[in-house]
């Protein structure tokens, strides 16, 4: 293989963290819990930090101000969504339109998927890269998982979307373009919904 063949072609991703939602399976707000002395929110951030993201967002809605407040130190945009409680597609509208035009793409990120990490957001960059314009995820025992990497070419598709369905659609319709990156971890995507989930959580 010539360098050429083997060179991955530069990409310029931009990762949405989201972090607004109501928590109404948690019982109230969860993104600022600690898990190993750290909040679940910036355990996902400090990840997308480390990684080759060339910015990151979060968008904030319930308890934004502690969120703001514990990211106060790190190198991130949070944008405001005072209309979280219509549901994650308001949040994923805030975070699309405060990229700006200049990115290829945009990684969706959930802020209570505290064990998500640098090494895995770079592996489906890189797979991104690599494929073109394909959607892609990660593939856990042969089902789809979080976070989800959008290609710009969707951005409007997404921002029509409504409710609490986030891009579930647009990536139907696009099921032929989706690329999926295996992870034989399960802990990497687990979400942390529930106070059982919690518990689970902070045992591992």
């Amino acid at each position: 293989m010539s360098g050429d063949e083997a060179r991955v072609p530069e990409v310029r991703v931009a990762g949405i963290v989201l972090a607004a939602g109501r928590a109404t399976r948690m019982g109230g707000s969860k993104v600022a819990l600690p898990l190993e002395g750290r909040a679940m929110v910036t355990r996902v951030v400090d990840a997308a930090l480390g990684s080759q993201l060339a910015e990151t967002i979060v968008v904030v809605g319930n308890d934004a101000d502690t969120v703001c407040e514990l990211l106060r130190d790190r190198p991130v945009r949070t944008v405001k969504n005072a209309e979280f409680a219509r549901g994650m597609s308001t949040s994923m509208h805030a975070g699309l339109e405060a990229i700006g035009h200049e990115c290829d793409a945009a990684l969706f990120m959930l802020a209570d998927q505290p064990f998500v990490t640098t090494a895995l957001i770079d592996l489906l960059i890189e797979a991104f890269a690599r494929s073109g314009q394909a959607i892609v995820r990660p593939e856990v025992s042969g089902r789809p998982a979080n976070p989800v990497l959008m290609p710009a070419r969707l951005f409007a598709e997404l921002l029509e979307e409504s409710g609490d369905r986030g891009g579930r659609r647009v990536i139907h319709r696009h099921a032929a373009e989706l690329c999926l990156v295996p992870v034989h971890d399960p802990l990497l995507v687990t979400d942390v919904d529930s106070p059982e989930d919690y518990e689970r959580a902070r045992r591992r």
